[in-house]
């Protein structure tokens, strides 16, 4: 899939370059030319998630998965799943195929939506969000969430108000396909507020950090009773901040967590840069994409090595890499000849290959501890 995604944009770049192509002619490659190219990725797409075991959260799913089969009451996931596992023929990868199958389009739909470059975002799809697309279960749930903020901008844009009531629609269905659904938003709708996409802002919000960091559990036990509607909620969020700390403080760990997290830091960096400080023009869609990845970025960095659970600093870490790369689908294609870009790319490869020989290097100890659950 990468290789392909590589290919298909280098053609591009080809034509692009070579003399004798007029204005409108490279439009309509732009547009045309994509199109067959988005069925076959869609397809492959989808095939990788529903099949792809690329991390020990595909085989949690499969055993609790079988729990749920065998259970008259919902056990750890949302409704709406129980709903289609007991609906669909049972067969785990009928399942996946219909969750992650659906996640897929949206995501696709997304890419249409926007006009995006479908060969160059595919590419960066694949180095940037395919190793958490099928692992994450609120992976739908995201899609939804995106898909309907991509609709409330657009319908800005082209004056179209049925767009506006799909988007509110689609951010409503996103909450019933993960608890943490709902946080997301509140922090994005946070960022309509006047002055919170702004250098100054950030800059703030930087200083306030170390106050922040101290009193994090606290917060987080208020912010619980907030949004939590009920016990059942209540209970499940608990459980996520008191959770145990899980990040191995071993070499191996400490070389997963710097080769995962510096190409984001890196990109993320980039379109600060070049958003905020140099000022270059951007739709209000990639500008808001940008500053709720700082937004979740900046949350897990408040969990981390805090004396709250560290899975909530890696769930909003994993979080932060979906609206990051919808945001590079759309603004790094008129930088994806600058060196540092290229070099971002690359450390993102190393990074996939890293995880995809760690998860294969764990995955005997998954399935030894599989009858815990």
């Amino acid at each position: 899939m990468l290789l392909l995604g590589y290919r298909e944009m280098k053609k591009y770049d080809k034509l692009y370059e070579e003399a004798g192509y007029e204005e409108e002619e490279e439009r309509e490659y732009f547009f045309y030319k994509p199109r067959s190219f988005w069925y076959r990725m869609l397809i492959l797409t989808i095939l990788f998630v529903t099949f792809g075991c690329v991390g020990g959260d595909f085989l949690h799913n499969q055993v609790i998965y079988d729990m749920n089969l065998q259970s008259d009451h919902p056990i750890h996931f949302e409704d709406v799943y129980v709903l289609l596992i007991k609906g669909l023929p049972p067969n785990y990868y009928v399942w996946r195929f219909c969750v992650w199958g659906m996640a897929a389009y949206l995501l696709f739909k997304i890419l249409d939506e926007i006009k995006s470059d479908l060969d160059f975002s595919f590419f960066v799809f694949t180095l940037m969000l395919l190793n958490h697309f099928p692992n994450l279960r609120q992976t739908l749930g995201f899609m939804m969430m995106f898909y309907g903020y991509v609709l409330m901008f657009r319908s800005a844009e082209d004056a179209m108000p049925q767009k506006l009531f799909m988007g509110i629609i689609l951010l409503i269905c996103s909450t019933f396909f993960h608890s943490t659904i709902l946080v997301f938003i509140i922090l994005s709708l946070l960022l309509f507020i006047p002055g919170t996409k702004s250098l100054a802002m950030v800059i703030v919000s930087l200083i306030a950090f170390p106050f922040l960091y101290d009193i994090t559990k606290e917060l987080s036990t208020q912010f619980i009773g907030l949004v939590s509607s009920n016990d059942m909620m209540q209970e499940k969020a608990t459980k996520y901040i008191e959770s145990s700390y899980r990040v191995e403080l071993n070499i191996r760990g400490f070389l997963k967590l710097f080769l995962n997290r510096l190409p984001v830091l890196m990109l993320f960096f980039f379109g600060l840069k070049k958003i905020l400080i140099e000022k270059v023009e951007v739709s209000k869609m990639e500008k808001h994409l940008l500053l709720l990845t700082y937004m979740l970025i900046y949350v897990s960095c408040l969990f981390f090595g805090n004396n709250v659970s560290a899975y909530l600093s890696q769930r909003f870490w994993d979080a932060a890499c979906y609206p990051l790369t919808i945001f590079a689908m759309v603004f790094l294609r008129n930088y994806s000849g600058s060196l540092y870009v290229k070099v971002t790319m690359y450390a993102f490869l190393i990074s996939n290959l890293f995880n995809m020989a760690y998860s294969l290097y764990t995955i005997d100890n998954f399935n030894a501890n599989a009858n815990s659950f």
